[in-house]
């Protein structure tokens, strides 16, 4: 699909780039433009590098709603998920069944038969 020249800086402004001009077949990634609205792409399986919401429909927010949905929803959400990922300790197994025996007060050997 040919993008004009006069929309690549309005789908630039979104946060797409040179690479993804080459996506856009106009079946699954394509664009559209309005003189109001701006542009607004269509691109359902997220292929390119645009990062805000897109609807059920597959359509963007118009270009000039500014929209930051997605981007304000999972701000710092990178860092408290790196948090996640640290090494955490193997439990010790003594103690894990200990625990276990305390809890619910009964010996593992005893439960199988």
């Amino acid at each position: 699909m040919k993008i004009k020249a006069k929309h690549k800086p309005l789908l630039k402004k979104m946060g797409l780039s040179e690479d993804d001009f080459a996506r856009f077949d106009g079946k699954h990634v394509s664009y559209e433009f309005d003189l109001e609205r701006g542009v607004r792409i269509y691109d359902p399986f997220y292929t390119t590098s645009y990062d805000e919401y897109i609807g059920i429909d597959g359509w963007s927010a118009w270009s000039s709603e500014n929209d930051t949905f997605m981007s304000h929803i999972l701000k710092g959400s990178g860092e408290k998920r790196e948090g996640t990922k640290a090494p955490r300790p193997k439990a010790d197994i003594q103690q894990m069944s200990s625990y276990l025996q305390k809890k619910f007060g009964k010996s593992s050997e005893t439960d199988v038969q």
